[in-house]
């Protein structure tokens, strides 16, 4: 009998969200259905703001794994979900790490510019965090892992790669075939996206970006995807002052006066 090494990728699911100083962090490995997902319930530390810890944070869990990952000889790829903030900054970082570079101090200081040109109230804290941020990113990419960030209410969706001299809308129909439509738009993370009629949704003003749905049936998703957003789910509803009125007790009386 012959060994044989696999090329296949290693799948994590990284759940990492926050609410009134506090963060929750889930680690699953979707690959592996039958593994339990590994949780934690931690404090954001004092004097930091829940950005600067979540970035912090997600830098160290992708630092862990991509370490654990290179020593067993296994190239990973990472999905994290998080708050929007935090997915935006990815999204600003993104544009530098190609070809393999890591982020300057100049480039980081560079995040905290809009897009009018003015400086936003950025603090070096939070220049601190980007660079945790850019630095495990970079360290990833090097060694061959793959690592992306989307906020965590995207989670059903697909996000489209869209070439420079194409503009997609809302609600724009879109067929693909064999992974490409004919706009030339492709779906990241579905290299071989067969489906038609898929249904645009733009999200976001600053920095918009396009979707569709991973289901065609947004109603029926596969039973990973419908364990992912469960999770999803659960972590937000571990942490404090989560707003739901189902446990209320109030009277009809006093509510209808």
């Amino acid at each position: 009998m012959t060994n044989s090494v696999s090329n296949k990728r290693a799948q994590v699911e990284l759940i990492a969200v926050g609410r009134n100083g506090m963060m929750r962090i889930c680690r699953m490995r979707p690959d592996l259905p039958n593994r339990k997902g590994s949780n934690e319930t931690v404090a954001v530390p004092a004097g930091k703001t829940l950005r600067q810890a979540l970035m912090s944070r997600i830098a160290k869990e992708i630092t862990t794994a991509c370490e654990a990952f290179t020593a067993a000889g296994k190239k990973a790829s990472i999905e994290i979900y998080t708050v929007g903030q935090v997915a935006i900054k990815y999204y600003q970082m993104v544009p530098y790490l190609k070809g393999g570079r890591f982020m300057t101090t100049e480039d980081i200081e560079a995040l905290s510019i809009n897009k009018d040109g003015s400086r936003n109230n950025d603090t070096e804290a939070d220049h601190c965090a980007y660079d945790d941020l850019a630095q495990a990113l970079a360290n990833a990419f090097k060694a061959g892992h793959a690592v992306h960030l989307q906020a965590s209410g995207n989670a059903a969706l697909f996000e489209l790669i869209i070439p420079e001299d194409v503009t997609v809308y809302d609600g724009q129909v879109l067929n693909f075939v064999d992974g490409v439509s004919a706009e030339g738009v492709r779906v990241r993370g579905w290299n071989k996206a067969n489906r038609e009629d898929a249904v645009v949704q733009v999200k976001g003003t600053l920095y918009p970006r396009a979707y569709i749905s991973k289901a065609k049936d947004p109603e029926k998703p596969w039973k990973s995807l419908a364990k992912l957003l469960n999770t999803i789910k659960g972590c937000w509803d571990e942490l404090p002052g989560n707003d739901d009125a189902s446990k209320d007790d109030g009277s009809v009386e006093e509510l209808y006066a």
